[in-house]
């Protein structure tokens, strides 16, 4: 692509972006798409790719469903893991068609992985054979139990916005382990099974809600021939083709019509109680604000359980909202009590996190509002928010919602090796003025 010629575009002229090219991803690729997704619509979020290709993403989402696994790359771990399965498969991330896919046993003192096109390696310590997987990385590699009856094929089910559209079986022409396509696998059609129905109708709202909505669930049969999730695609459309072709459901027509009218929607923004399809979004939009640094005095990895565990720890009187567009949360905001004390029972604590591909369209703003009406209906007289004394967009914000600076707790924050201001805003409800003012 660098030595073709550059052809600008007008993103006004594009309806949508359908974000789809077949991993491994060239490093930028995602982050160059990324910095699009303010001026274009895309089908699959390019930064929720990035969160999806994350080696612990999968068993957050879908951890339930799956054979025995683990994501790690800390040799004691993986040999303790080694230990109690015997094979395992390693899985790298950034992988696609079997190319990152390894099966791993130890062998006496040696311990041996096989590639899934034949390659094969020994190495004398875990640590070596480690480092060959990694590709000289650190990244955690995704290990699974490996399971008998992989042999005997695996399924593919092809799910557009939730509707699942059907599935096939792949086996392998040669009885290997391996069953992809791209390895000589034959596609036969299958029906979808309760178990397997169970699984998608618990994960496919958490990858919507991050605006994945094309989606390929892989499953392979444990030992008691119970189909468990080994992986989830996201914008791979050869399942889409491969159901048309068998002629078993008109996947290519329908994902193309899905296209259109995605592409055409009205983009409404809502607001609503956050709900746990939605755990996912917010921890990921949490994230990058953790990342940026400067924002939060947060310095922890923030995975979608810690977002249930604060929707199941949230006081009496305490809300945790989303915005939605087309179905993707684009933004969160919360409202607790400010002190379990009683002296404070009219005084609430406020938080606001836009997704940044839609920061500056009226998001936070929108959550604000409602976050105001809330408060009021909760009795609140008086609301805070706290916020790093360097982030002036976010002082800005509070300041246009009626918010005023009532003081700086100096060096209150110390973040790597660096201390930080918190900046202190108050907003007093007077809920008569306010009705009657239009507030």
């Amino acid at each position: 692509m660098g030595q073709s010629p550059f052809t600008p575009f007008i993103p006004e002229e594009i309806d949508a972006v359908f974000c789809r090219s077949l991993k491994p991803f060239a490093q930028g690729y995602l982050e160059v798409l990324q910095e699009l997704e303010p001026q274009l619509r895309f089908l699959n979020r390019p930064s929720s790719k990035i969160q999806q290709l994350k080696p612990h993403f999968l068993s957050e989402l879908a951890g339930d469903f799956m054979p025995p696994h683990l994501v790690s790359n800390d040799p004691t771990q993986i040999e303790a893991f080694l230990q109690t399965h015997g094979e395992v498969v390693a899985k790298q991330g950034n992988s696609t068609q079997a190319q990152g896919v390894f099966r791993l046993k130890k062998q006496g003192k040696l311990y041996a992985f096989e590639h899934a096109y034949g390659q094969r390696s020994e190495q004398s310590s875990l640590r070596s054979l480690l480092d060959e997987l990694q590709g000289g990385t650190d990244a955690p590699l995704q290990f699974m139990r490996f399971l008998p009856r992989t042999s005997e094929g695996d399924k593919r089910v092809v799910v557009l916005d939730g509707q699942i559209l059907g599935a096939y079986v792949r086996r392998s022409a040669a009885g290997h382990w391996v069953n992809n396509v791209a390895a000589g696998g034959r596609c036969t059609a299958a029906p979808v099974n309760d178990q397997e129905r169970e699984a998608i109708e618990a994960t496919w709202p958490a990858y919507a809600s991050l605006g994945l909505r094309v989606l390929g669930y892989d499953f392979l049969q444990d030992d008691s021939g119970a189909w468990r999730v080994s992986e989830i695609n996201v914008g791979n459309v050869g399942g889409f083709a491969s159901l048309q072709r068998m002629g078993s459901a008109p996947a290519l027509n329908q994902l193309l019509a899905w296209i259109k009218y995605f592409a055409l929607a009205s983009a409404p923004i809502e607001i609503r109680a956050a709900q746990p399809r939605d755990d996912a979004a917010i921890a990921a939009i949490y994230q990058w604000a953790i990342d940026q640094g400067g924002i939060t005095m947060d310095d922890r990895r923030f995975p979608p359980e810690a977002v249930a565990m604060k929707r199941q720890e949230m006081a009496a009187r305490s809300s945790l909202l989303v915005a939605t567009c087309l179905g993707e949360v684009i933004g969160w905001a919360d409202l607790k009590p400010y002190s379990p004390r009683a002296g404070y029972s009219r005084c609430a604590e406020t938080s606001v996190y836009v997704h940044p591909a839609v920061q500056g369209q009226g998001v936070g703003g929108s959550l604000q509002h409602q976050l105001i009406e809330v408060a009021q209906g909760y009795g609140y007289a008086h609301l805070v928010a706290k916020v790093v004394a360097g982030n002036g967009h976010s002082i800005s914000f509070h300041e246009r919602w009626g918010y005023e600076r009532v003081g700086t707790q100096q060096r209150i924050g110390y973040l790597h090796g660096r201390w930080y201001d918190v900046t202190i805003l108050q907003r007093i409800l007077n809920t008569e003025a306010e009705q009657d003012h239009g507030l």
